[in-house]
């Protein structure tokens, strides 16, 4: 019978474990073994490291992950800011209707990233809103789809507005976390809301921060739909749009290069596994 009790835990997990084995491990394995393969149609041959050595030769390679470096600079800080100033106001005791609020700013973390780009991409419309607001004061209409700088500036205010919310719930959760009575040892001892915040609130949720900016590093390297979906499947003025996801894409799907395809998915794996250690190496001192 004791026998029994114990597998029975095993039992119900079987379905999960055989769904997780045949719908991630099994197409890793298998993404691990194209990365070391020329594929054609339904030829296979083992080429060892030749599709990672090709990607460094390769311009298209080395421009993707530069723009997803620009894109990571341009928008994780001010995510990382703005989520943060939201999560204080959030937590503050005497602002009314927190659920309401807390449900806004979430909104856009679980909004079809297809719809958001497609609506954004009206609002940059050289006759859109945007421009039709600029035009009120006498501001020459921008460029925002069609120029290299305007262009970027239009992907990190996307970007940055569809994960604002996602990441202050994360903080949101950690300051509820702090012992409200360090709060108010600091406030006998005469602390205005400035040292509160830099001394107290900052240093209680550097685990949280650091969390939030390793998740953010990693969505970073895998932006794909609203580069692609804003500029319509090109790269746009400058290549602009080329990130890695979008790189990815294109090689296996358009190329039907699904060696050369998996050598790239494991490239990001790679930088995303450096510079979360660095990450974490640094967060701890």
């Amino acid at each position: 019978m004791e026998k029994q009790l114990r597998k029975t835990p095993y039992i119900f997990l079987s379905p999960f474990m055989l769904l997780f084995v045949l719908t991630i491990f099994v197409p890793i394995i298998i993404s691990l073994l194209f990365s070391f393969m020329d594929i054609r149609g339904n030829s296979f041959r083992f080429i060892g490291l030749a599709n990672f050595k090709a990607l460094f030769r390769d311009p298209l390679f080395l421009k993707s992950y530069v723009n997803v470096l620009i894109i990571m600079v341009g928008t994780i800080p001010f995510i990382i800011l703005f989520a943060l100033l939201f999560a204080v106001l959030l937590n503050n005791p005497s602002i009314k209707g927190k659920g309401f609020f807390r449900t806004v700013y979430y909104l856009p973390a679980v909004t079809s990233l297809v719809a958001v780009a497609s609506v954004f991409m009206t609002f940059y419309n050289p006759m859109g809103i945007l421009n039709s607001f600029l035009k009120v004061f006498g501001i020459a209409a921008v460029p925002w789809l069609s120029s290299p700088f305007w262009g970027r500036i239009a992907m990190f205010i996307v970007m940055i507005w569809q994960n604002v919310g996602y990441y202050t719930i994360l903080f949101l959760g950690g300051l509820q976390g702090i012992n409200p009575e360090i709060y108010e040892s600091a406030d006998i001892d005469g602390a205005t809301p400035f040292v509160r915040f830099f001394y107290i609130t900052i240093p209680m949720l550097k685990p949280v921060i650091l969390l939030s900016t390793v998740l953010a590093t990693i969505n970073g390297l895998n932006t794909f739909e609203i580069p692609n979906i804003m500029f319509s499947n090109t790269y746009g003025p400058g290549s602009i749009a080329l990130t890695v996801g979008v790189n990815l894409y294109k090689t296996s799907f358009e190329m039907i290069d699904f060696g050369k395809a998996s050598a790239i998915a494991w490239s990001m794996v790679l930088v995303a596994a450096v510079l979360s250690g660095i990450q974490y190496k640094v967060g701890k001192k």
